[in-house]
């Protein structure tokens, strides 16, 4: 496959019709130019979700590259390495079992007033087959809606909540969580069906695995729309997968997709840093 022509500074190669894109030919341990940052800031607003190869990352370069992405979003559950206050370590040894972090279908930290902008994931250790992550494009969610669809959900708002977040990351024995993490359970926000990107002017529908209820209905009311936007956002023709390669960071448009790890990679170990960058 020949790269996109519209970048010069980097290799982007598109990985399917929908989203994502392989990126090559850029070394971020080097501290590249902010004209090469900009090229990549570009993939990303275009793709959604670029995988950049081949980097050779300590977590305290990690931090450094995402810096220069804008500034770092919170996060109320996860605790943060000792001396870099917004990495995240993620490990899954060979003998783990169970659910991995993440393995259902979501928006990192949906249920905050303002949820990630950008999702920074650093494989260090991969396994040598699985251990894939799955995108799905909300933009082309929307525009898989029927034009009367369309119409009733703009202007529309929806309750997503923290309510079972920190169970869920508790069960990880292997996750550090902030102190505090429990909070998470109480929390509560509203947010529009239908957004825009700030870049591309891009429509999408702002839906999760945390989306409650619609305004003004009950969650019974609520439940079958719910289940019918979250069934078509993630059809197979909207998602791409990114398979891992030791050294690669998977960058993505977190509040424009939703994502999920798949768990089929028994027996091997994995090691991950995440980091977030505020959102629009």
């Amino acid at each position: 496959m020949k790269p996109d022509a519209r970048f010069s500074r980097i290799d982007v190669f598109p990985i399917t019709g929908a989203l994502g894109a392989d990126v090559k030919g850029v070394d971020l341990s080097t501290g590249p130019d902010e004209a090469t940052l900009a090229e990549l800031r570009r993939a990303l607003d275009t793709y959604h979700v670029i995988a950049i190869r081949d980097q050779t990352l300590t977590p305290q370069a990690y931090q450094r590259v995402a810096a220069r992405f804008g500034a770092f979003s919170a996060n109320p559950v996860h605790a943060s390495m000792p001396g870099l206050d917004h990495i995240i370590h993620f490990v899954r040894e060979p003998d783990d079992t169970g659910k991995v972090i993440g393995e259902d279908w979501h928006m990192d930290l949906a249920w905050l007033p303002r949820p990630p902008g950008i999702t920074m994931l650093y494989g260090e250790v991969v396994p040598p087959v699985g251990g894939d992550t799955c995108f799905a494009s909300l933009a082309m969610a929307y525009r898989a809606l029927s034009p009367r669809l369309r119409e009733l959900l703009h202007g529309q708002t929806a309750v997503h909540s923290g309510k079972g977040v920190f169970a869920i990351n508790a069960m990880q024995s292997r996750l550090a969580l902030r102190t505090d993490a429990a909070n998470a359970e109480e929390t509560e926000v509203v947010h529009p069906l239908v957004c825009v990107h700030p870049v591309t002017g891009e429509r999408y529908l702002f839906v999760s695995s945390v989306m409650r209820s619609l305004m003004g209905l009950s969650e019974d009311e609520s439940r079958p729309l719910i289940q019918y936007l979250l069934a078509l956002a993630t059809r197979p023709e909207f998602q791409c997968r990114i398979r891992w390669t030791a050294g690669t960071l998977t960058m993505w448009d977190n509040p424009c997709v939703l994502h999920t790890a798949i768990n089929d990679y028994p027996g091997h170990r994995r090691v991950t840093y995440r980091t977030t960058i505020e959102g629009w």
